[in-house]
């Protein structure tokens, strides 16, 4: 038997996959993101907008066409879903960890598993070790 965890081959490289592993954290670890966290994911989720909009700016120059616009758009959207989620007044992050594996994950193209292996990618090197996880186990 699969377990529940494992059928999503998103992330696989920051740290096993299983039942166990998320089992091991905490309620809260399990359901909420720190402010910081909050802060990494905001600032992933525009830097590939950023990105995705130079491979189109470069792509229309030379190809005369825009190879990655649904995606940028659809990512776009996604940004300004957890913006709105944000506080002005006290200056905090109010989107849910779930909020934001649908900012990493909701893609119906192949772009997920880019956007999602460069997260994981992103995750390690930032030592964010449980954050890949949580959110795919929030998808």
């Amino acid at each position: 038997m699969q377990n529940k965890l494992t059928q999503h081959s998103y992330f696989t490289n920051c740290a096993e996959v299983s039942d166990s592993n998320f089992n091991l954290l905490t309620q809260q670890q399990q359901t909420q993101l720190t402010q910081v966290e909050a802060a990494f994911v905001l600032h992933f989720v525009a830097d590939v907008v950023q990105s995705l909009t130079t491979i189109n700016v470069e792509c229309a120059e030379e190809e005369q066409y825009f190879v990655r616009l649904t995606d940028v758009l659809e990512v776009l959207d996604n940004l300004q879903m957890l913006y709105n989620t944000l506080c002005n007044n006290t200056a905090t992050y109010k989107f849910t960890i779930a909020q934001a594996a649908q900012a990493l994950c909701a893609y119906d193209t192949e772009y997920r598993e880019t956007i999602c292996e460069q997260f994981e990618d992103a995750c390690c090197t930032a030592n964010f070790t449980t954050l890949a996880l949580r959110v795919i186990c929030n998808y």
